[in-house]
C-alpha cells in the first residue's frame, strides 16, 4: 500500500494525477500507456479540472481523503468514457 502525503492542493492533485494515470495504463488498452496517460493527465487543462473538482468536494463537506478519492474516480470514468474504454467487464 502507499501511503500519500496531502498537505495542501497541489499535493493532492499530482497524487491524484499519478494515481489515475497508473490505474488506466494499468489496463493495457492500445494507446493508452503510461506515457501516453501521462502525458494526457499532466496537461494544465486536466490538472485544472482535477483542482477543481477537489476543491468542490472538499467545500461539499468531504474530508481530504473523500474528496481524493471521489476526485479520482471521476477523472477515471471521465477519461475512460471519453476514449470509449469500458469502465466495467460485460
Amino acid at each position: 500500500m502507499t501511503t500519500i502525503r496531502i498537505r495542501n492542493t497541489e499535493d493532492a492533485v499530482s497524487g491524484i494525477a499519478a494515481l489515475a494515470t497508473k490505474v488506466i495504463a494499468a489496463g493495457g488498452h492500445e494507446g493508452h500507456d503510461l506515457e501516453t496517460v501521462g502525458t494526457r493527465m499532466t496537461s494544465d487543462e486536466v490538472l485544472d479540472a482535477i483542482r477543481r473538482s477537489f476543491s468542490a468536494n472538499i467545500r461539499r463537506g468531504l474530508n481530504t481523503r473523500e474528496a481524493f478519492t471521489a476526485t479520482g474516480q471521476s477523472l477515471i470514468a471521465h477519461y475512460c468514457n471519453a476514449a470509449n474504454i469500458p469502465t466495467r467487464e460485460v
